[in-house]
């Protein structure tokens, strides 16, 4: 019943074909109930047995059920058809949001007396039959039946009604969870791009008059992570091959800028690449890497990325061998960007089950980032995006 994937028949994922195990759980409550009820007062009338009661109650549940969810469900259908407009109500209670006031009164005046002559009818065919331990052929008052098929069809579909309702409230609870996840990771998103692009240009800004040929380089490489950034700026998140990808065309970008001094190692196992992960999500953890860890060494150092999967539980690494560096060196342009950033975006996405670390390199050199987020899709995480090809949006006025 979610929003984004309306069933094309309501009737197909409707709860009344399913209500037959209430239907005979109340049948079998209520006979017990009345014979009960005989038992404390033998001597006010006939008395009939529990087999009597059984018999009547699950033969007048029986048609009051089939009566009551036929009408409910052919109104259903032809609302669903007829009636566009209306469908949304099927997202709050199901098929009962489809069926009508005045169905509801007609099921009471007709159905029901209907499903009490049927139910009567079957009772005494039943009783009738030679069952090996006797039973009375007595039957039941047309009062006393019609009451039992009224409260049976009344507590079957109310329970029903009440679950389906539970349920839906579950679904519009998950979907506005999600809304605002995907709210939350697009307004870090915005603020990340941005902060990414202003050090790239202020790198390259800084080549143009102090060794041009490398300017032009750097801004060939420029136009090519650009291209591809454009294309997948609208998704929120994809595979960690496309993360890794994304990584090399801006680590290219940084050699050229260092030159020998930056040495790149990255690590992707084939069997971790087709892992869904928020997009940009290892960006700011390499941008910290080379600014505060590599780039103020005089002899810069090496950069390793890589993934590993540790139990049922995806690590990614950043590894430095510059600057030994703590989370308030990287902490750079205001809150939402160093880990801080990368944190936020890891709970918006899976939960709590998630963790990133910083600790110093082997034997003390350099940096080391772990991120741990979990392999299996948690119920925050949202599934990956189908980027526009076009950087600009779809064209309205091509054919």
């Amino acid at each position: 019943m979610a929003s984004q994937a309306l069933p094309r028949d309501p009737t197909t994922l409707g709860s009344i074909p399913r209500t037959g195990w209430f239907n005979l759980a109340w049948s079998v409550a209520i006979a017990l109930f009345m014979w009960a009820v005989e038992l404390a007062s033998p001597d006010e009338g006939v008395s009939h047995g529990l087999f009597v009661y059984l018999t009547h109650a699950v033969s007048l549940g029986y048609w009051a059920w089939t009566l009551t969810g036929i009408v409910f469900l052919a109104e259903a259908r032809h609302i669903w058809r007829q009636q566009p407009e209306m469908r949304q109500r099927y997202l709050h209670s199901g098929v009962y949001g489809l069926v009508r006031w005045r169905t509801h009164v007609l099921c009471a005046l007709v159905c029901m007396p209907l499903a009490c002559g049927f139910g009567t009818f079957l009772a005494r065919a039943l009783l009738s039959l030679p069952w090996p331990w006797g039973t009375s052929h007595d039957t039941l008052p047309f009062g006393v039946s019609l009451v039992m098929t009224c409260s049976i069809a009344l507590l079957t579909f109310t329970l029903d009604y009440m679950r389906v309702r539970l349920a839906a409230n579950e679904v519009r609870t998950e979907a506005a969870q999600r809304q605002a996840v995907e709210s939350q990771l697009q307004l870090l998103r915005a603020q990340l791009d941005p902060h990414m692009m202003f050090n790239t240009l202020a790198n390259l800004h800084a080549l143009i008059d102090a060794d041009p040929p490398r300017a032009q380089a750097m801004l060939e490489r420029l136009i090519t992570f650009l291209r591809a950034t454009l294309i997948g700026s609208r998704a929120l998140s994809h595979s960690l091959r496309d993360e890794f990808a994304r990584l090399q065309d801006y680590l290219a970008l940084m050699q050229i800028r260092m030159g020998s001094r930056l040495q790149v190692d990255v690590d992707l196992p084939p069997a971790l690449a087709g892992i869904n992960v928020p997009s940009l999500l290892l960006q700011p953890l390499v941008e910290n890497a080379i600014k505060h860890g590599l780039e103020p060494s005089r002899s810069g150092g090496k950069l390793t990325v890589r993934a590993r999967q540790v139990d049922s539980h995806l690590l990614l690494d950043v590894v430095n061998t510059g600057r030994t560096l703590s989370e308030d060196d990287t902490a750079t342009s205001g809150p939402g960007f160093g880990l801080q950033s990368v944190r936020e975006r890891l709970r918006s996405a899976y939960g709590d089950d998630i963790s990133l670390d910083m600790a110093p390199g082997a034997d003390g050199i350099g940096t080391h980032v772990t991120v741990r987020m979990p392999l299996q899709p948690s119920r925050h995480e949202i599934p990956p995006s189908t980027p526009d090809p076009s950087p600009f949006g779809p064209s309205r006025f091509l054919p």
